[in-house]
């Protein structure tokens, strides 16, 4: 089975790699916000000296933060480090740039950025668009001394929404979406996936599905609510941001209910706009997939945690992520919200998870 472990980049915990590594764990990637966490790149190079078979990505950047040349290069100085065990994962980058109080990515800037990323990578001379000007750029070492851009680098692509797969569909080897243990709406993101991959005349099967999942293993006579407490804590708020507009668009596949407890937790956390006492970005966004900030305890609920999380006994995580398998996810990923639980964790996916991979 292939499990990817995130985490938002930590420096001083470069060591959960090789954890992962030796847990059975196939890929491990990291998140990206300037203001938030640590620098993906220096924490992805400092993991590809301590491990030797796991693959090593940005779970995700995006094409704001940095330009896509620069994206391009940090990809490929990885890849001399961890050759073919690398990939490069994008999105519109909702965390990094909205807790810059800044406007995400449109779908245009995403996908020139990864026609920029993939050609450069693919050793292409190709028109980049910056500054409203367009330029022709290549990387430029073509003796492999500096990068390498010969073995092959993976594409990844976080999305949440028809538009976004249709993007994913065109440009990515492989989609992450914000699922949990519920085959309704994997099933539909599948379905909408594969139509995508269809119209975009590629083979089926040809872009993979990558869970976005909340992970606790309870402890006997724990409950769902020490998951929020001791694991994954404001995650699945997470899940309800990306998904609200998509699950609104098929309640009736869905569920009314399950949709109105969705879009009160997105609207909860992120506020009225319009409120004179509106919250400042900064924030808003300061305790983003840090554990548990209280004030969000109340809007997480046992209908979200089962929606999005993989939580329980040993036996019930194997049956949800087999559950997840069978209804179309290819990669089960799990993301590790909480820094401080984060060796714990590890340990669990591999004694209950990954245990005969």
């Amino acid at each position: 089975m292939e499990f990817c472990i995130g985490t938002l980049a930590k420096v001083d915990q470069v060591h959960l790699v090789r954890q992962a590594e030796d847990a059975g764990a196939t890929h491990f990637g990291v998140g990206e916000g300037a203001l938030l966490f640590s620098d993906p790149y220096q924490f992805l190079a400092l993991a590809a000296r301590e491990t030797s078979r796991i693959k090593l990505g940005t779970w995700v950047t995006n094409p704001l933060t940095r330009t896509t040349p620069v994206t391009a290069n940090s990809v490929a100085t990885l890849n001399a480090l961890a050759p073919g065990r690398v990939f490069c994962g994008m999105g519109s980058a909702n965390n990094a740039m909205r807790s810059m109080g800044r406007d995400v990515a449109t779908m245009a800037e995403l996908e020139h950025a990864f026609t920029v990323v993939r050609g450069l990578l693919a050793g292409d001379r190709v028109v980049h668009s910056w500054q409203d000007q367009d330029r022709e750029v290549q990387l430029l070492d073509d003796e492999g001394r500096w990068y390498n851009i010969d073995e092959p680098i993976e594409m990844w692509m976080a999305a949440g929404g028809p538009k976004a797969l249709a993007l994913a569909a065109r440009q990515a080897d492989r989609v992450t979406y914000c699922l949990g243990p519920n085959p309704d709406m994997i099933r539909l993101v599948r379905r909408l996936l594969d139509k995508a991959v269809a119209d975009a005349g590629r083979l089926p099967g040809s872009v993979k599905l990558v869970s976005n999942t909340w992970f606790y293993q309870q402890r006997p006579g724990e409950t769902w609510e020490d998951g929020v407490d001791n694991g994954f804590g404001s995650g699945p708020i997470s899940s309800c941001l990306a998904n609200a507009a998509l699950m609104n668009r098929h309640v009736d596949e869905l569920g009314g209910d399950i949709v109105a407890a969705v879009n009160t937790a997105a609207a909860t956390y992120l506020g009225d706009p319009a409120a004179e006492d509106q919250r400042h970005y900064l924030d808003v966004w300061a305790k983003y997939l840090r554990g548990l900030d209280p004030v969000h305890k109340p809007i997480i609920t046992e209908q979200l945690v089962d929606y999005w999380c993989i939580t329980g006994s040993p036996e019930q995580m194997r049956a949800q992520a087999q559950a997840m398998l069978d209804a179309g996810v290819d990669t089960i990923g799990v993301m590790l919200s909480n820094p401080n639980t984060t060796e714990r964790d590890i340990a669990d996916i591999g004694s209950s998870l990954l245990i005969d991979a």
